[in-house]
């Protein structure tokens, strides 16, 4: 396992190398690779979004929100908003309602695959047009920066093991391989936009529910139905059955996609604290998160860091920082019905305290 995530460095490390190497090949100015790379970076993430947008509206789908890094666009009751929002390991998100199921099918692979089609098409035709530039300078800033976003656009178009990094061609391999997590994927985006409708998760229907057998633990998107199965039950006060989702998760699956195993081992501290359980899970799991900046992204984090001292830890000082942390996190929910939850479950943390 960890010669796996060596060679993966390894491999990221050659790639990026080797598109500054292109671009220093054909430029004598330094900056310019990194101008290059920054610019197509940006430009890669937009038009893949919106190449998935155009293909959900092709097939059936219902725009819920468009994001692009942490500046995110809403379509809530009716009403645009813009929000701030991020979600670590994505640079850009473009989430939309499925279509309703017939006979258990749905539309799935053009929706997952327009980012791919849409952002290929456009880097190759700017290659192509720059030849057709009257200005040869314009003609070879265009080709370069074509060719960078197309390289770029390529993370996305092969499929990994999903131990390391999802990609779209990674969720479109697992769903076409696995009927439980085609469904995981529909559950997914009906999920989301019924919480844009601000539906609370214990409110909504069954049928987005369900538990993925012990041999499909490891799948990305039955992991996702995994932690979708923890909020509902947290969201109807069942945390004993939460813990044990937690548990048998944790103890069961092969191997867990890195972001998911770290917001699962939230919830446990969490639940662990709530509880009053007598385990080492939860000192063990807080040591090891405070070390990972990206969860400071999460809400989820907040919340256990803050049942972890106030309750377990009893450390007053340290428990009011990580509760100023939480409000202001929560202050860049998407959706209300998330912030609902969140402050639902804060309030049963000073109920037990008091």
């Amino acid at each position: 396992m960890k010669a796996k995530k060596i060679f993966s460095a390894i491999m990221l490390t050659i790639y990026i190398v080797a598109i500054y190497w292109v671009l220093s090949m054909l430029t004598d100015k330094p900056l310019i690779p990194i101008v290059t790379a920054a610019a197509s970076i940006l430009f890669t993430t937009v038009v893949h979004e919106l190449g998935h947008l155009i293909a959900g509206l092709l097939t059936g789908y219902r725009f819920v929100s468009y994001r692009i890094f942490s500046v995110m666009l809403t379509k809530t009751e009716g009403k645009w908003q813009i929000r701030k929002y991020s979600l670590p390991g994505t640079g850009g998100q473009c989430l939309m309602a499925p279509p309703r199921k017939k006979n258990g099918y749905y539309p799935f692979a053009l929706y997952n695959l327009g980012g791919i089609l849409f952002c290929g098409y456009i880097s190759l035709f700017l290659i192509v047009i720059s030849f057709f530039l009257p200005s040869s300078t314009a003609g070879f800033h265009l080709a370069r920066f074509g060719l960078v976003s197309f390289l770029m656009n390529l993370f996305n178009a092969i499929p990994t093991n999903g131990k390391g990094m999802i990609n779209d061609a990674t969720n479109l391999r697992m769903a076409l391989k696995s009927d439980a997590a085609r469904l995981a994927l529909w559950n997914q985006l009906e999920y989301v936009s019924l919480h844009a409708q601000n539906v609370r998760t214990a409110d909504m229907p069954e049928e987005l529910f369900f538990m993925p057998e012990k041999k499909e633990l490891s799948n990305p998107l039955l992991l996702w139905q995994i932690l979708a199965n923890v909020e509902r039950e947290e969201d109807r006060g069942n945390y004993e059955k939460a813990r044990e989702i937690i548990s048998f998760t944790l103890d069961h699956a092969p191997h867990i996609f890195p972001l998911y195993k770290s917001v699962l081992q939230c919830e446990a501290i969490y639940l662990d604290c709530i509880l009053k359980a007598d385990s080492v899970d939860a000192d063990e799991y807080y040591e090891k998160l405070q070390k990972i900046p990206a969860l400071r992204n999460l809400i989820s984090f907040h919340r256990a860091s803050y049942a972890y001292l106030l309750l377990r830890k009893q450390d007053s000082a340290a428990a009011e920082k990580a509760l100023s942390d939480f409000q202001k996190k929560i202050k860049t929910a998407p959706y209300a019905a998330e912030a609902e939850f969140e402050q639902t479950q804060l309030a049963y943390i000073q109920q037990i305290k008091d």
